[in-house]
């Protein structure tokens, strides 16, 4: 079976996030991404797992890289169709549920957004998901992102805010799953907390981390170079 690497993007982002990152590259397989960042008729992961799935080809295996929510996304895919993904990259993601106080954040999110729709969300948004340094040295990138951002419907941002807070852990599918997942994680990453990623890596041998130094929630963009290895080295290593 030959196969297609699934590239899937975060919240307050849609599919060209990967413009600034799948071209500079050579891929093993051909690469797709599809957006979901306007969609406002799903309800949790799964639904969008789903949606997603009817624009993938059956006949081909498939290989997901899932940023952030992206990761979420990848993880109900892996539920849903177990026969037809081979490998997880949780790039800047986790498999735990939201926690108390992050679940308030997402309420406090959605009351935003529906009062001050998006550009007034992505503007302070935007550089939360850098490491300090990036952000000081690289404001034309911080902008550029800012103004490709800010006309994503509030309207997706609010669901996917929804799907998110009340997604499960997929802890107990990482124990029993046979299809490897790898987690890249910034060590300078504010969103997605070390030990999570490491609760989850230690429920089987299979499950891999790789910790990039000096880099926040947006490691393809500071260490593009590190991130495209570790992915590669890891698809590689998967037999099909």
């Amino acid at each position: 079976m030959s196969g297609i690497i699934v590239c899937l993007h975060g919240f307050g982002e849609d599919h060209r996030v990967w413009d600034d990152f799948i071209p500079t590259y050579t891929w093993p397989y051909p690469v797709i991404a599809p957006n979901y960042a306007g969609w406002e008729d799903c309800l949790d992961m799964s639904e969008y797992a789903q949606k997603i799935a009817l624009e993938l080809p059956k006949d081909q295996a498939w290989y997901l890289i899932g940023h952030s929510m992206g990761g979420y996304v990848a993880l109900a895919l892996a539920k849903e169709f177990p026969e037809q993904v081979k490998s997880v990259v949780m790039l800047n993601s986790t498999a735990m549920a939201d926690s108390e106080e992050k679940k308030l954040n997402r309420n406090k999110t959605m009351e935003f957004l529906q009062k001050l729709g998006t550009e007034a969300f992505i503007g302070p948004f935007v550089p939360n998901l850098f490491s300090k340094d990036f952000v000081e040295q690289h404001s034309s990138i911080i902008r550029k992102l800012i103004e490709r951002y800010q006309h994503i419907p509030a309207s997706g941002l609010v669901a996917a805010s929804k799907a998110m807070r009340d997604r499960p852990a997929g802890l107990e599918f990482l124990t029993s799953t046979q299809i490897p997942f790898l987690f890249i994680h910034g060590d300078l990453d504010t969103l997605v907390p070390l030990e999570d990623v490491e609760k989850a890596v230690e429920l089987s041998s299979i499950h891999q981390l790789v910790r990039i130094p000096n880099v926040g929630h947006q490691a393809a963009y500071e260490a593009p170079e590190l991130v495209h290895l570790a992915i590669i080295k890891f698809i590689n290593s998967v037999h099909v």
